[in-house]
């Protein structure tokens, strides 16, 4: 019985014991899971580990079926100065929590849930960069509700697997010029707190959908020391419904939190590199299709530098298709091939393509992947060797030598037997060749022995180009080149374009004549230039000994001078733009000047009435921003004259109206002789002198033209000749340059001074108005004579006393049949 007694005694105390301990156990199991007391040691701990300000609403715990917690309104502070109040925001936090890990000052979560988190990541201009997190030593304390005092920064947050839906993400990287943002459909992050966390993320934009799958090395918030911190990600993106890319990065970082010291090896491939803008917006990628990329990079930048240099070890890049017309109008490249198995060896290039319908090839190297790394990244401080041979049924292009450095030497030899130019021109029988000089690291570039012969042109010389050489370290260009032979008609595709009918073409200046003209250009570049030419073929004439001196600094401009020697004119101007004011002033003094007539007609503002070379003389003076303001403020005195040119039947017919448009059609006409002088003063010019004369039409007249509104007020006399027969109207022509409107001009007593011109076989010549014409429009300046004689007619009486007579002669009859014709008699 006492046996008994002492067993049952043993066993109440024994659950007497049980009952205190699971007493006080119950008890510190209540204050441990506090919700406050939770909260206050979670916010401490992360702003510990991350050295951010922490956003927490209230925090619930859930007993059943497992302990949990939820957490609504989360927020991690931005960096100091960031664009946001907030980096991360989220809407809840939920998560399963380890019971006896809060035995060891830990918060560990399992199975984390982040609803619609938002994320903004952003990287300044000098690098900094709010992803970069600074864990802090200060050890705050806070007081839980109750009264115990515990220092909540001694604990930590672990979390073991992280699962997010629905997230919104945009960047602004000021650094690299990219900005955009994704949806990230959902991040699954297993084992964060292992040695290789899981990753697998999808998300999307407007214009594709990408995903990323992987792992990366053990994650530790509170150090940045990592050594050999392994990356293997797999990257997919879909544009269009279709794949267009992969990249696998496979290697490893020592500091993932500031993207240093890495050794990474990229392989991927694309379809399209403009589909990949889609996802790196602010980015302009050439048209690149079929990318093949294989690549070593490393980190080359120092171990206490701020910032990463990322350095190439090695490098195979092949492209399909690249259409390069961005960067040299008409290019194509059926392929190009980039190759440097390491970074001592030499960087290979192989291509192949088309310019302008022609076919070309490219061959050669860039010296070693090193030397082209270190050259990019000094701005070609560092020195850069070159071998590039282009060849292909343009020519051939040679360049050899080394770019960049205190003191680079490049040769540049081209050839080609017919290289094509804008405008439908081109150059025959190309040798060109010069010698580069680049010294003070790229501050001073010297191109000496200039020769380039060819048919069209052949001239020698050298230039200088000193980058900081001009006032307030504008760069400077100087030089001569004297040229033996210069056709500079062929080289502008004149021949070409002076085919077209004026009457289609639209003035050049006809939709930007109020646009800013880019007078701030020549604040920009200094220049000191002599060219010379001992041949000169100019709008179908030849000139001897022509000069030009160029010099520009500080915003003035000056040609001073300009001459040449032609047959039966002596060319000389001096011409000035003052661009130094916030107002720019354009002058000129000819003496004699030819002009393609198309090129004066559309700064004028006119649809293209004549072709040919115009000669201008006179003094002019102008200030304004825009052309138009050049041409309304425009004052002096100006002539300009032609002879042996075309004019546009259809625009002549504009002009005059009934009384030539039947007559002369709508195609080019022969021109004998155009002058043309006035005076130019508040914004009207005064038209003293009007004279044409073609085989068919003689006009004379005088007027005004508004230059502000265009408006004419032209008195003109047409004469019209069709078979030694014709007939003069006066007219008086309103409206506009761009829609004139022409009647028939009355005199005083309000009748219509209308005359005959009658053929016969004593027939004079009709009164030739090209010797006053061009006397007057020349300013007494000499010039060529028509090379055609005068038309002819006989000169007859009014027409009132002849029209309407049965018994008139056959000539008279004939005239009053042309009147009617014309729409002058009805």
């Amino acid at each position: 019985m006492a046996h008994n007694g002492n067993g049952r005694r043993i066993l109440l105390g024994s659950v007497a014991a049980l009952v205190v301990i699971a007493g006080g156990a119950g008890l510190a199991v209540k204050s441990m899971l506090d919700p406050d007391a939770l909260r206050t040691k979670a916010i401490a701990a992360i702003e510990k580990q991350t050295g951010r300000k922490v956003r927490m609403g209230a925090l619930e715990l859930h007993v059943l079926p497992s302990l949990s917690l939820s957490v609504s309104d989360v927020g991690l502070s931005d960096m100091a100065g960031g664009a946001y109040t907030d980096m991360v925001t989220a809407d809840s936090l939920q998560a399963s929590m380890g019971l006896m890990a809060l035995l060891h000052h830990e918060i560990r979560l399992e199975d984390l849930k982040l609803v619609h988190p938002v994320v903004h990541l952003e990287r300044t201009d000098r690098g900094e960069a709010n992803w970069r997190l600074s864990p802090t030593g200060a050890q705050a304390t806070a007081t839980p509700e109750g009264g115990a005092t515990q220092a909540a920064s001694d604990w930590k947050v672990q979390i073991g697997s992280i699962r997010i839906t629905n997230a919104d993400l945009d960047w602004d990287d000021r650094m690299s010029g990219s900005r955009g943002k994704v949806v990230l459909d959902h991040i699954n992050l297993s084992d964060v707190d292992g040695a290789k966390p899981e990753i697998d993320v999808a998300g999307h934009n407007d214009s594709g959908s990408f995903t990323l799958a992987g792992h990366t090395g053990a994650i530790n918030l509170t150090s940045t020391a990592r050594a050999s911190w392994p990356v293997a990600l797999q990257a997919a993106f879909r544009a269009g419904g279709q794949q267009v890319g992969q990249l696998a990065v496979d290697g490893t970082v020592a500091d993932p939190d500031h993207m240093k010291g890495y050794n990474i090896k990229l392989d991927g491939n694309i379809a399209s590199l403009k589909a990949i803008e889609a996802f790196v917006p602010g980015m302009s990628l050439p048209d690149v299709r079929r990318l093949s990329l294989k690549a070593n990079v490393v980190d080359g930048s120092a171990a206490d530098k701020a910032g990463s240099t990322p350095l190439l070890n090695s490098l195979h890049l092949d492209t399909g298709a690249v259409d390069a017309g961005q960067y040299l109008s008409g290019l194509t490249l059926q392929g190009l091939s980039v190759d440097a198995p390491g970074p001592k060896d030499a960087v290979t290039i192989r291509s192949q393509g088309a310019w302008q319908g022609q076919g070309l090839k490219l061959s050669g190297t860039l010296g070693s992947l090193q030397q082209v790394e270190q050259a990019a990244l000094s701005h070609l401080a560092d020195p850069l060797p070159l071998s590039l041979d282009l060849s292909g049924d343009p020519g051939s292009l040679r360049i050899a030598g080394t770019l960049g450095g205190s003191r680079a030497v490049v040769n540049v030899n081209a050839s080609a037997g017919r290289l094509p130019l804008p405008n439908g021109a081109v150059i025959d029988h190309l040798d060109a060749s010069t010698h580069l000089v680049s010294e003070d690291n790229g501050a001073h570039f010297q191109l000496s022995d200039i020769v380039v012969k060819s048919t069209q042109v052949s001239l020698k010389g050298a230039l200088d180009l000193s980058v900081h050489g001009g006032h307030a370290g504008v760069p400077l260009v100087s030089g001569a080149l004297d040229a033996s032979w210069v056709n500079a008609d062929a080289l502008m595709g004149n021949a070409t374009a002076g085919k077209a009918d004026a009457s289609t073409t639209t003035p050049a200046n006809a939709r930007d004549s109020n646009d800013a003209l880019p007078f701030d250009r020549l604040r920009k570049l200094d220049a000191d230039l002599r060219l010379t030419a001992a041949q000169l073929e100019f709008e179908g004439d030849e000139y001897h000994n022509a000069l030009s001196h160029i010099s520009l600094r500080n915003g003035l401009l000056k040609v001073d001078p300009l001459q040449a020697e032609g047959t039966g004119r002596r060319l000389s101007g001096q011409f000035e733009v003052d661009a130094s004011g916030s107002v720019p002033t354009v002058s000129g003094k000819i003496g004699t000047l030819v002009l393609p007539a198309t090129w004066l007609e559309s700064k004028a503002g006119l649809s293209n009435m004549v072709q040919g070379a115009l000669q201008v003389v006179g003094e002019v003076r102008s200030q304004g921003n825009t052309a138009a303001e050049l041409r309304t403020g425009m004052t002096g005195h100006l002539g300009v004259s032609m002879v042996n040119g075309t004019v546009s039947g259809s625009a002549l017919g504009e002009l005059l109206g009934d009384a030539a448009r039947g007559a002369l059609g709508s195609g080019p006409i022969a021109l004998r002789c155009f002058g043309l002088h006035m005076s130019m003063a508040d914004r009207q010019a005064n038209v003293d002198t009007i004279g044409v004369q073609t085989n068919a039409l003689t006009v004379t007249g005088k007027g005004t033209v508004g230059m502000a509104s265009q408006a004419l007020d032209l008195h003109l006399v047409p004469q019209v000749m069709i078979s030694g027969t014709g007939a003069s109207v006066p007219l008086r022509v309103g409206g506009t340059l761009s829609a004139p409107r022409p009647k028939m001009d009355g005199g005083a007593d309000g009748r219509y001074a209308i005359g005959l011109l009658l053929g016969g076989s004593k027939s004079n010549a009709v009164a030739d108005p090209c010797p006053a014409t061009l006397k007057a429009a020349r300013e007494g300046q000499a010039g060529p004579e028509p090379t055609t004689a005068a038309p002819k007619a006989q000169s007859s009486g009014g027409a009132a006393g002849l029209l309407g007579n049965s018994k008139a002669s056959p000539d008279v009859n004939k005239a009053a049949g042309l009147l009617k014709g014309l729409g002058i008699l009805k």
